[in-house]
Formats: structure tokens, C-alpha cells, sequence
């Protein structure tokens, strides 16, 4: 077997935290921009995107300093209603975000950029929809505008695999949903993740809060991702994601990863258990798990087969809260 070496992160780099996705009142949240920067900064974040429904804002010029800086977006919406729609109930929904792109990306956008304040009209569908064509729609109207897309938390959005796993131009798949996790235990995505990473999709994922902090549930500083930069600037930030060095986390801290050799390791913080994910044999994969419930680990392998098409890691804490790696795909190998 060829012992690949591929490493996780980049050598080097400074980690910087931040949440992708914030809700205040400029849509359905309750606090202020102000007041959201203020609670971000104060748990030690240093980038927030706020990314109200269907209402770009780009607050850099009011809130970027030396140690924070914003990514100005939005969380485009498609919605399914029930028959005519005067019920008003929804019975699926498309949530996909526009993060602000690259200068490279934003010089070869198809269309205007967003400007601050400006409002995507919601797609809106009754009785029923092509679900796949709208989450396409959706997806390519963020692109051509230089936008970096994401598709957010599909359990709680009632949609089926088809009606998103294939749609192109996505950079990442929501994995972990903080507000949705405690309001309705639907914020879990990891498997569909895996899903799409067996169908030879290389789908990156991240985690987030969605805070609206209306008081009701904790949904706050709970989903989060720390990227690898040599500073923090925007650019920066942006193409770091996009290559995939970063981690997601609810609390656990990875600090280094990758294969060694033909082996997959991590380096973390006190953890419970340490899964490898791999794809795409049956039985690919191994999981270290504490015997007793006082112990902890740092550090676990998997030695490659030599097939595996990717492999992931997460790590979890006692209290059940997880880091997730971002996959590293095994390139030219055949997919399962």
C-alpha cells in the first residue's frame, strides 16, 4: 500500500474562531448587531457572519477592527406551503447561505453583488415543488452574485436526500445546528454528510449557532468553526475555509490532524472517544472509546487499508460535545 502522508491543517497559521450563522433583528432575532458583536467577542470569537433571512448586510465598515472582523451574507430562502398557502404552514423548506466571497470571486460574479440592506426575494412554492430545481436556484443565484454557498440544516428543513445532495456550487453542508439541536433535536446532519461524501461529493461541513436568542433555549456560542490563517483579514478568513483548513466544533479543540505514513491521526483536547469516518467499504473506519468514565484521550490512529476513498475524524467529550475535521480525500482513488 502507497503510505500517503496528507496533512490536515496547514503547517502554519493562527487559529481564529467565528460563527457563520447569526440571526439579530434586522430579521427574526432579538438582539441587536451591537448587542450580537458585543456577546461574540466577549466568548472569544474573532469573525461573525449575519446572515438574516432573505436581507443582505454587510456591517464591516461599522464593526472590523484590529482582533474581529464581520462577513457580510444572508440565508436565502425557497419555501414549500401547504396546498394554496393559506394555511401558512411550511411544509419544507430551503435555507442556503451567501457568504461574501473572495475578491477573486467577486470580480468574476455574473451579477451585481448584494448591497448593504438589500432584500432576496423568498422563492415560494404550493402544494408542491421540484425541490431539487429550487435548491439549485437558489444555490446559483448566490455563486453568480460572488458568493461563497452553504446549505443549512436539512433535518429540520424536512427535505429529502434528493432535493439537495446533488446541487453544485455548495461549499458546505451544515452539520451542526446549535438553535435547531435544542429546539427540536433536528440539528444533527452528520449523516447525510457522509451521504453525500460516499456519493463522491467533496462536501466540506461546518458547524453554527443560528442564534435568535429570543430566550426561549440556550442557542448560543454553542456551534462554531476555528480556522487556520497566517492573519485575520477577510480574504484570509475566506480562502482558508474554502481549502477546508479549519475544524468545527461544539467545544472540543483539534490541534492537529492528517495521514502520516498511511495512517490517520489527531491531536485534540480531553476527549471521551475519537471516531475515524471513512469511506467507502463496509467496516472501513475504527473508533477509541474511554473504558471508564474518568478517563479521557488525546491522541488516535487508523491504519489506511489502502481504499478508503476519505476519512474524517470527530472527537467527543464526556458531556457529548464534538469536534469535527473536515474529510481528506484520498485523490485519484476510485469511489466506492
Amino acid at each position: 500500500m502507497n503510505k500517503i502522508t496528507i496533512r490536515g491543517f496547514s503547517e502554519h497559521g493562527n487559529w481564529y474562531k467565528g460563527n457563520l450563522h447569526s440571526h439579530t433583528v434586522n430579521s427574526d432575532g432579538m438582539l441587536t448587531p451591537e448587542e450580537s458583536v458585543k456577546m461574540f467577542r466577549e466568548h472569544g470569537y474573532q469573525f461573525l457572519c449575519f446572515s438574516e433571512h432573505d436581507l443582505y448586510t454587510d456591517y464591516r465598515e461599522k464593526f472590523d477592527c484590529e482582533d474581529f472582523i464581520i462577513l457580510p451574507g444572508l440565508e436565502a430562502s425557497a419555501v414549500l406551503y401547504e396546498g394554496d398557502g393559506s394555511s401558512g404552514r411550511r411544509k419544507k423548506v430551503h435555507h442556503i447561505h451567501g457568504i461574501l466571497g473572495t475578491e477573486e470571486m467577486i470580480k468574476k460574479a455574473e451579477l451585481p453583488c448584494y448591497r448593504h440592506k438589500e432584500i432576496h426575494p423568498v422563492l415560494k412554492f404550493y402544494g408542491e415543488w421540484d425541490g431539487a430545481l429550487a435548491a439549485q436556484q437558489l444555490a446559483d443565484e448566490m455563486t453568480k452574485r460572488g458568493m461563497i454557498a452553504t446549505y443549512n440544516h436539512p433535518i429540520w428543513s424536512r427535505v429529502r436526500e434528493s432535493e439537495f445532495i446533488y446541487t453544485k456550487g455548495i461549499w458546505a453542508l451544515e452539520i451542526f445546528n446549535y438553535d435547531t439541536v435544542n429546539e427540536s433535536a433536528t440539528g444533527y446532519d452528520e449523516t447525510y454528510w457522509d451521504v453525500m461524501l460516499r456519493e463522491g461529493i467533496p462536501m466540506l461541513g461546518f458547524a453554527s449557532d443560528d442564534n435568535h436568542n429570543e430566550g426561549l433555549f440556550d442557542d448560543s456560542c454553542g456551534g462554531y468553526i476555528v480556522v487556520k490563517a497566517d492573519r485575520l483579514d477577510r480574504e484570509e478568513i475566506l480562502k482558508n475555509m474554502l481549502a477546508g483548513n479549519y475544524y468545527s466544533s461544539a467545544g472540543p479543540e483539534i490541534y492537529d490532524w492528517g495521514i502520516r505514513d498511511g495512517i490517520a491521526y489527531v491531536d485534540c483536547s480531553d476527549v471521551f472517544r475519537i471516531d475515524f469516518i471513512a469511506g467507502n467499504d463496509v467496516n472501513d473506519g475504527t473508533s477509541h472509546v474511554c473504558k471508564d468514565y474518568e478517563e479521557t484521550i488525546r491522541y488516535g490512529e487508523y491504519v489506511l487499508k489502502g481504499h478508503e476513498t476519505y476519512v474524517r475524524v470527530k472527537c467527543t467529550d464526556k458531556n457529548g460535545k464534538t469536534a469535527w475535521s473536515n474529510p481528506i480525500f484520498m485523490q485519484g482513488r476510485k469511489r466506492g
